[in-house]
């Protein structure tokens, strides 16, 4: 057995059933049928990481904070979802495109939900899919709201002669377009991850007031008229405030009412 398999197995043990639970090497041992040197070994490190802690008066062991702080993170992003869902269900009966939901990871946005348009021709990115914060509207408008430092940090991460964009960008193009994006309140980009087509993003807040996510709707670009694009970002930042209001956030852009 692997000692990526024995942790695990401990971690799975140390779970409390109903009550905190706090074991001793000696028992954790005996129940798992590991070697006592094994169980101090990985339970020492798990330590040093913070998903486990010791009792220093009874030396015995008990799940830590950061633990906690997965599961937290893990019910934060199945919460987003499911919250976001019905409002993307919406803006896709509203514009009839695809519609996205993204989330940032590191220096990269990530899709993690969507509604396929019902129409034959049409846009269809898998979930999962990851590209630079600066690639497409979904990923450039959390850029956009992110605090100042931030943005710079991970502008000056960027190798731009490497970007995996269908179009040339450079640090001076994306910088201008994310003080448009922050004072129109959402980002259009076309052609940038997939050839002809165009996306709008808007903004989604945490009740920390900070950008978590964008809600986004992307089709073809012969399909994103100037009317259409005055209609369908209407409704994708429409969606997108009240996704933050649901999820706790209370400094919102106003959206006038049509």
């Amino acid at each position: 057995m692997s000692v990526i398999s024995k942790a695990i197995q401990i971690l799975d043990y140390l779970v409390p059933q109903g009550s905190e639970k706090e074991v001793s090497v000696t028992e954790i041992s005996r129940e798992l049928d590991m070697p006592v040197q094994s169980v101090h070994r990985i339970l020492t490190s798990l330590s040093d990481h913070g998903f486990v802690s010791q009792n220093s008066k009874s030396k015995k062991y008990k799940l830590g904070l950061s633990i906690m702080k997965y599961g937290f993170l893990m019910w934060d992003s199945l919460r987003f979802r499911s919250i976001a869902r019905p409002f993307m269900e919406e803006l896709s009966k509203q514009t009839k495109e695809t519609v996205y939901l993204a989330t940032r990871e590191n220096t990269e946005g990530v899709y993690i939900d969507n509604i396929d348009s019902p129409q034959l021709l049409k846009i269809s990115e898998p979930i999962g899919l990851r590209l630079p914060l600066v690639i497409g509207a979904s990923n450039r408008v959390i850029l956009a709201y992110m605090t100042a430092n931030a943005r710079e940090s991970i502008l000056n991460q960027i190798e731009w002669d490497e970007l995996p964009s269908l179009r040339p960008l450079t640090r001076e193009y994306i910088s201008n377009d994310l003080e448009q994006i922050r004072k129109r309140g959402y980002a259009i980009t076309s052609g940038e991850a997939t050839e002809g087509t165009t996306g709008i993003g808007a903004p989604i807040f945490s009740y920390e007031n900070t950008v978590i996510g964008s809600l986004n709707c992307a089709g073809p670009t012969l399909r994103f008229t100037a009317e259409n694009i005055e209609k369908y970002s209407y409704y994708v930042k429409k969606y997108a405030d009240l996704i933050s209001q649901e999820l706790g956030y209370r400094h919102l852009y106003r959206v006038s009412e049509k």
